[in-house]
């Protein structure tokens, strides 16, 4: 089975000293199917690695991203009505785009299982479209 992994547990799987680290080692190292990077996702986990780790980060970031160790999905021209509609139906969470845009490819994909450290905008979500939440 699939999952879609979000910025914070990306950032956390090169980081050894983040928090969530372990945890996103373990879903990473566990998951039999496709580890699927919604594209927009890579400027932010780009720009963090790169503020906090430095370049070597982003090259082995990069590298894996080369090297296949995720799928890279792209936002569909027809999904981005259903970003606009994430963020207005979610309007009190104040979604923003990428996490609008990882529920709309999740749902373009069938996948439900997204990891993530951000249980403030996705627990709404889960709960309202049957996501399940890792780790």
């Amino acid at each position: 089975m699939s999952v879609l992994l979000d910025t914070g547990i990306l950032y956390a799987y090169y980081d050894r000293r983040d928090a969530w680290h372990r945890r996103a080692v373990a879903l990473v190292g566990a998951e039999t199917g496709e580890l699927i990077v919604p594209a927009p996702v890579i400027p932010e986990v780009d720009h963090l690695l790169g503020r906090r780790l430095g370049s070597k980060a982003q090259r082995v970031f990069y590298g894996s991203l080369a090297d296949g160790d995720y799928v890279v999905a792209d936002l569909p021209q027809d999904r981005y009505g259903r970003v606009r509609e994430l963020v207005e139906r979610f309007g009190d969470l104040d979604l923003g785009f990428v996490d609008a845009a990882i529920t709309a490819i999740a749902e373009h994909l069938g996948v439900r299982r997204i990891g993530t450290t951000d249980r403030r905008h996705f627990d709404p979500l889960a709960a309202a479209l049957s996501l399940e939440l890792l780790p």
